[in-house]
């Protein structure tokens, strides 16, 4: 079951995030921020946006957050955070939390949604195009002269 989350179960959806990306410690090059990010960051991301927890009898098994940005110039949705909890992924359950954002993005009445995902991740890249993202720009992390990151956009029109 996917469900909308409330800033009070930002830890709920924090340690979903660090069980989910634990696999990456060591291979993200800088190592991600979820591993610094606190409770607090992640309630005050929820209070601005939204964030949908999925639950398997009772247990958080896999979140993301919605955000609403207009950062690129114009107001788009951003979601973050994708996160599934390693034994119950290749199921469908990222693709349906993805699917819970992009329909916060589009309820609120906003046409395009961004994402940002590393470079090396080629999986994750995968699903993403797979389900309309494309690349619109390479982005580097500060003191990183090669790009880390790809943003990728999709239409919800």
């Amino acid at each position: 079951m996917i469900r909308p989350a409330a800033p009070a179960e930002a830890e709920l959806l924090l340690g979903v995030m660090r069980r989910a990306f634990a696999e990456y410690r060591g291979v993200l090059r800088p190592e991600s921020s979820v591993f610094v990010e606190t409770e607090a960051m992640i309630a005050e991301k929820l209070r601005g946006g939204g964030g949908f927890l999925a639950v398997e009898n009772d247990r958080p098994v896999g979140c993301i957050i919605a955000e609403l940005k207009d950062d690129r110039g114009y107001p788009m949705g951003y979601l973050g955070r994708l996160a599934v909890d390693p034994a119950l992924r290749r199921r469908g359950l990222a693709r349906r939390l993805m699917v819970a954002g992009e329909d916060f993005v589009r309820e609120r009445g906003l046409r395009v949604v961004e994402i940002q995902v590393r470079i090396v991740l080629t999986g994750n890249i995968a699903l993403f195009r797979s389900l309309g993202y494309r690349e619109t720009a390479r982005e580097s992390h500060p003191g990183y002269a090669q790009p880390t990151t790809l943003v990728m956009q999709k239409s919800l029109e």
